[in-house]
């Protein structure tokens, strides 16, 4: 029943596309273009989680555009797809994937503009974040819905209102779990020029709601929670004498929470409120100098941790709201430059935080000096020295180092970057950071568009006053392109502790009293390779291998996780006719689920043509 269906959609793009011509132009006001593509073809699908299937199969995806009396007026795009199956196609799916996605813009350039968009997506592969390697890859539903509009008028307080819900589904490979999340954001903006001042204010709404498996949280059943609340806040900015300018800001967050897991039958509940001002003074007595001023308080330490996780849809743990936390900053600097290329820095800093009874004072000394001219021709470098005092220690030294180069050498370009830092102030006083990061970059020309490419990234940071809290990551890779061939390889490794949320595992700052059963150690390791050919004009042959291992532990309870993927692809051009041949190989597998690993297989070989239809 599903093919036959499949078959009707065929002939009715089929007659819609030969019927559409006369649709040009429609009366005197409504003009549309349409243009796409139709593919048809036999493919094949097996493995140990679906059942085998194979056969004749049609697909197409299409372009819709057009206005109606103008464009400034109205004006639109529709982008439909149907049964796109290939992971390398367009559409990155391992399951046949159909959907639309939609935006109507109205009266464009007018002084009440506005904007509806939709969009939706019906068995497509999406991801759930794992750090440092490919994610896990899942399969599922969902739907996206946007309107907006503004009035400009000249002269008087702008306003500009939009509303957007989302909602989406979807299975993870290799597990019988899904994940579940929607947002529901309401947003109102507005700006105004008064005496001087350019002022904004905005009111923000969200509500959302996830459900995810509790597995990599060392568990049965699911974790859920729901999350709604406001943010609204002011800002201005005014210029001042000496080339300066103030600007203050205020917000005002008020969030309640809903959280428990599925099996344990233990909901919480939790609210918080957190209020963060913000004052800034810069001058520029001389073009050699430069002062400053800056001022910031947060009566609510860890809702302004939570605040990101929660605005980017992210379910989180019961917030520790039982103990009031608070911070006050002060601090003032100049900078200088001595010469075009020598300059320095200075800053003096005064802190005042409370967190779970305790009260922390206390105050930082920082110098740093730059060179921004190349030393040798290579280097430029700039250092920076911390002098930190409060009640439990004096005199506690810290220092940045930043180093930079870049150098051509015959046909070569190299070039690369490192940055340490040790005993650096966090934002919670009682913590301190060490870190390096690094980066290089080595390129060669071969002539004639033939180049060779080498780069490797590293990061390593850790709380010192906080064991166990470490971080890295590696990554290298390395291009090579010819006049008919090309080769890619990678590899990445990544090792710390994060915590679960609707959209994956995702790595978090020093927040005081953060729940230990709420994190999660991982580390994992990828590695993978493409290669693509072109013997003869119009004929590409490529193929793409990615695997990836992690470990995760929460609670005790492990969970070894594997992902591979392998696909290739034959593709031929003829004008507007394409034969395209392709072969998928996924499999992944996590232990924690307590399932067999999940094996898929795909294969597709067929005809697409592309169309102008009108």
């Amino acid at each position: 029943m599903k093919r036959a269906w499949r078959y009707v959609g065929w002939l009715l793009v089929l007659i819609l596309a030969q019927s559409a011509r006369a649709q040009v132009q429609v009366g005197d006001d409504l003009r549309m273009n349409l243009s796409g593509t139709l593919d048809g073809g036999y493919s094949g699908s097996y493995g140990n989680q679906i059942p085998s299937s194979h056969g004749l199969d049609f697909g197409g995806s299409a372009t819709l555009t057009g206005s109606y009396f103008d464009p400034n007026f109205l004006n639109f795009t529709v982008l439909p797809y149907y049964n796109q199956s290939r992971a390398d196609s367009n559409f990155q799916s391992l399951t046949d994937s159909s959907g639309v996605q939609s935006t109507a813009n109205l009266f464009t350039g007018s002084h009440y503009p506005g904007s509806v968009n939709f969009s939706y997506a019906r068995n497509s592969t999406g991801t759930f974040g794992l750090i440092g390697s490919p994610n896990f890859t899942t399969v599922g539903d969902g739907y996206g819905f946007g309107i907006a509009w503004s009035a400009l008028i000249p002269d008087k307080p702008t306003l500009s209102v939009s509303y957007s819900q989302a909602e989406g589904s979807g299975t993870i490979f290799g597990t019988n779990d899904e994940t579940h999340s929607s947002t529901h954001t309401f947003t109102a903006r507005s700006t105004y020029n008064l005496a001087g001042w350019q002022l904004t204010a905005f009111d923000t709404y969200l509500n959302n709601s996830s459900q995810i498996p509790y597995f990599l949280g060392g568990g049965e059943g699911n974790d859920y929670s729901t999350t709604s609340g406001n943010t609204f806040g002011v800002s201005g900015f005014h210029s001042l004498p000496w080339h300066g300018a103030a600007a203050l800001s205020f917000t005002r967050s008020n969030y309640d929470g809903n959280f428990g897991n599925s099996f344990e039958n233990n909901p919480e509940s939790t609210n918080y409120t957190a209020t963060n001002e913000t004052a800034s003074f810069t001058f520029h007595p001389t073009l050699k100098l430069g002062l400053y001023l800056t001022q910031n308080y947060t009566d609510n330490l860890n809702g302004f941790f939570y605040q990101n996780v929660i605005n980017g849809g992210g379910g989180v743990p019961i917030l520790p709201t039982s103990s009031s936390s608070n911070s006050s900053t002060l601090n003032g600097g100049a900078t200088y430059n001595f010469t075009r290329d020598l300059y320095g820095q200075a800053q003096m800093t005064y802190y005042n935080q409370t967190y779970f009874g305790n009260s922390y004072e206390g105050s930082y000394f920082s110098g740093t000096i730059g060179y921004t001219k190349r030393i040798f021709d290579t280097f430029t470098v700039s250092a920076t020295v911390v002098d930190s005092t409060n009640k439990f220690a004096d005199n506690t030294l810290g220092y940045i180092l930043n180093l930079n180069a870049f150098r051509t050498f015959g046909g070569w370009e190299a070039s690369g970057n490192f940055t340490y830092a040790q005993n650096v102030q966090t934002l919670l006083v009682t913590y301190t950071t060490s870190y390096y990061n690094y980066g290089a970059n080595l390129h060669r020309s071969l002539g004639r568009g033939k180049q060779w490419t080498a780069s490797v990234v590293g990061v390593r940071s850790g709380l010192t006053n906080q064991p166990g809290s470490e971080t890295h990551s590696e990554s290298y890779s390395t291009s090579l392109a010819l006049r008919r061939f090309s080769l890619t390889g990678n590899y990445t490794t990544s090792a710390g502790t994060a915590l679960l949320t609707s959209t994956g595992i995702q790595p978090i700052p020093p927040t005081p009293g953060l729940p230990q059963e709420g994190l999660i150690v991982y580390n994992g390791t990828s590695y993978g390779a493409g290669v693509t050919l072109n013997p003869i004009p119009r004929l590409t042959i490529s193929g793409t291998y990615t695997h990836a291992v992690s470990d995760t532990i929460s609670n005790d309870v492990p969970s070894n996780n594997r992902t591979e993927i392998f696909y290739s692809q034959l593709q031929y051009r003829l004008r507007q006719i394409s034969v395209l041949a392709g072969f998928t190989k996924f499999s992944q597998g996590i232990s924690a689920s307590g399932i067999i690993p999940g094996n898929q297989y795909s294969y597709f070989i067929g005809v697409t043509r592309s169309f102008n239809f009108f």
